[in-house]
């Protein structure tokens, strides 16, 4: 009989996507990291539109701004209350 592996478990307040050739770690609604973006496309304090590759991924919230940035990964801190993934 096979045994069940069991699930590897992750931190409550955080959240990891795979889209492609980015990674978001998601930290409760006040941070983001998102590593692999190809450009800034929009940004103001109620949106941030980053390009993806072959898409879009729009922060939505209120008191949004890049808390870091680096060629490697952009942190993102505001208080988030949607993402959007726009192909």
């Amino acid at each position: 009989m096979k045994q069940k592996k069991k699930p590897v478990k992750r931190p409550q307040t955080m959240l990891g996507a795979y889209l492609g050739g980015v990674h978001m770690d998601i930290s409760s609604n006040r941070e983001v990291i998102f590593e692999g973006s190809k450009g800034i496309l929009e940004y103001n304090d109620h949106t941030i539109k980053l390009s993806a590759g072959r898409y879009v991924v729009a922060f939505h919230g209120r008191g949004l701004h890049i808390h870091t940035m680096n060629e490697k990964d952009i942190v993102i801190h505001g208080f988030l209350t949607s993402i959007e993934y726009i192909s």
